[in-house]
């Protein structure tokens, strides 16, 4: 569905108004002003680019392989500023507002169509930046699986050694995690006094995880993989490798060690603190806070009644395909039941990622050949980081790709599904795709995860039609079914903890009434009170998708495209869902 309301239908009129005079504009955005202001623009987004992938050095190692390229150097190795205290968000604000009003200053009829969505997308950024201080103590720095705990080690393990200085910079920065950890730990206990600390159920699982992390320092993740990388450094002699290795045990076992201490002291000291058992609409200003981490994380633009409707509508159609497929190969649907554990047994990661990339050419653009490796996490982590990741790769490095399997996780066995969304034709395959065309580089630093996870989360529906050439057609049907429901049902819950309120006996019920295990609905309270949003990312961020095509296909018919439609939105690249909504209207109307 293609939603209208004033908000939309003034956006689409400015379109219509653009089409009709496209004569006049294509001369202005030649002419001599309209080059000056382009080149303004230019210089606007490097400056701000420049001035954003320098705020620490983590975030500029991971955008940038080789910063001296393009001219940027940091003097300073830092983890980056945590300050909550209300002074500083008050700056924070005013500097955003400051920014809004310089962007607002640029000419926008004179630029070009790139530049009008790069400044459309940053300004939408600014404004939702905005919404983010309306409720600052709703915010969770150690989430369930966002949190620093458990993606501060990944990206560590990860640290590409790309020169001595890298060596030096790292362990610096493992050195700096006490007193960073330290000022997300005094976050807290102000979270605390304000009666907004999370639940003695979320305390208890990140103390887990902490421990879990530290339980055998000397076989610590960061020191087994920084043994593993040292030797192949540029330029490393025997002696200087024994010294690093030395400098990274001591920084491994005297700082971060202790800091995940602190971490479960502080926690374990502030249990008992919190207020609110249950989810986001229980705290005040809970829904509010709610509505904006649909915008945040998702980047749509729906309401979250909206969102409800949406979900509920497409879960009582999943229900049908299920009940359809059971009743008419009622035998295969039990043996899928039955043999559920082994639905995946045998997959080899590297050959099935290439026999996606074969099958899928028929439905998306083809890019050069991927360069990637498939690893293992390491074992301390296993109970701590989710079944598989991506790890992206800096913008000017995007030939080689990392994917990380969890082979603790329960969901171990479903790979079929999870290298579709992780690799080819998802997360890898739609990052390398949008490096590949030289963005604007402050695009590689803005984050949309709804449509990130919906892209892979769209993919990873489709893998299931190619799982026919290793198992009967029903059950790959069935297991596509499967993964639809389970997203959609745990998103549903999730917007009825955070938004509607309910309690354990209210998700227990909905879960009953669907004809499915209430039992487990305690399990997924614990998540999605933990990580309000998350599930959204995935399931709107993908039915976003389905929208968008659904509209293409309806208004183009027989002259619908599936690779010239894939390749739209992968051109757009990550934004907002409502911005590359009025990107394909342009392609749709273009192509009737």
């Amino acid at each position: 569905m293609i939603k209208k309301n004033f908000k939309r239908i003034t956006a689409l009129a400015l379109v219509i108004a653009m089409t009709f005079s496209m004569a006049g504009c294509e001369k202005s955005k030649n002419s001599p002003s309209a080059k000056k202001e382009q080149e303004k623009f230019d210089t606007y987004l490097q400056e701000s680019f420049e001035e954003s992938v320098t705020t620490d050095t983590v975030t500029l190692h991971y955008t940038l392989a080789h910063p001296e390229n393009f001219g940027i150097t940091m003097e300073e190795v830092t983890l980056g500023e945590f300050d909550v205290s209300e002074e500083t968000m008050a700056e924070e604000i005013d500097e955003i507002n400051a920014e809004l009003k310089e962007l607002e200053a640029f000419d926008y009829d004179l630029l070009t169509e790139d530049q009008q969505l790069t400044y459309n997308i940053v300004k939408d950024v600014l404004h939702t930046n905005l919404l983010s201080y309306d409720n600052p103590y709703l915010y969770e720095p150690f989430a369930y699986t966002s949190g620093l705990q458990s993606n501060l080690p990944i990206t560590m393990s990860e640290y590409t050694f790309y020169d001595e200085d890298d060596v030096k910079d790292y362990i610096a920065l493992l050195n700096l995690i006490p007193d960073y950890y330290q000022k997300c730990l005094d976050f807290e206990k102000t979270k605390s006094d304000k009666g907004f600390f999370m639940s003695d159920t979320s305390a208890d699982e990140v103390i887990r995880q902490c421990e879990e992390y530290i339980a055998d320092p000397e076989n610590n993740l960061l020191i087994a993989t920084f043994n593993d990388r040292i030797g192949d450094v540029p330029g490393m002699t025997p002696e200087k490798i024994e010294d690093y290795k030395k400098q990274n045990h001591d920084a491994v076992i005297n700082s971060v060690v202790p800091a995940y201490q602190n971490v479960i002291d502080t926690f374990t000291s502030l249990k008992g603190t919190g207020t609110n058992d249950l989810g986001l609409a229980h705290f005040e200003g809970g829904k509010d806070y709610y509505k904006y981490l649909l915008k945040q994380k998702v980047g749509t633009d729906k309401t979250p009644e909206e969102v409800i409707e949406t979900l509920d509508a497409q879960i009582e159609a999943t229900m049908g395909e299920l009940y359809g497929l059971a009743m008419v190969n009622y035998d295969a649907y039990m043996g899928y039941i039955e043999d559920y554990e082994n639905f995946y047994q045998g997959l080899d990661t590297v050959e099935t990622i290439r026999y996606f990339e074969d099958v899928f050419v028929e439905k998306f653009p083809e890019i050069p050949e991927i360069n990637f490796t498939v690893t293992p996490v390491h074992e301390s982590l296993e109970g701590i980081v989710s079944p598989a990741f991506y790890m992206t790769p800096p913008m000017d490095d995007y030939e080689n790709n990392s994917i990380y399997i969890n082979e603790g996780s329960e969901s171990g066995n479903a790979l079929w599904s999870t290298l579709a969304h992780e690799g080819i034709p998802g997360h890898m395959y739609q990052f390398v795709y949008f490096l590949s065309n030289d963005p604007e580089p402050i695009r590689t630093l803005l984050s949309f995860n709804g449509y990130q996870e919906g892209w892979a989360t769209y993919v990873e529906i489709m893998s299931f039609d190619y799982y026919t050439e290793y198992a009967d057609e029903s059950y790959a049907g069935i297991e596509a079914i499967n993964t639809k429901l389970n997203l959609l049902v745990c998103a549903r819950i999730e917007i009825g903890v955070n938004y509607q309120g309910w309690t354990l006996e209210e998700t227990s019920n909905y879960l009953t009434s669907n004809g499915l295990d209430g039992s487990g609905a305690q399990e997924i309270m614990d998540y999605v009170i933990a990580e309000p949003g998350n599930y959204q990312m995935y399931v709107m961020g993908w039915l976003e998708f389905e929208e968008l095509r659904e509209y293409a296909q309806e208004e183009l018919g027989d002259k619908f495209n599936e690779v010239e439609f894939h390749k739209v939105l992968l051109d757009a690249g990550p934004c907002q869902f409502y911005i590359l909504e009025d990107i394909v209207k342009e392609y749709v109307k273009e192509n009737k």
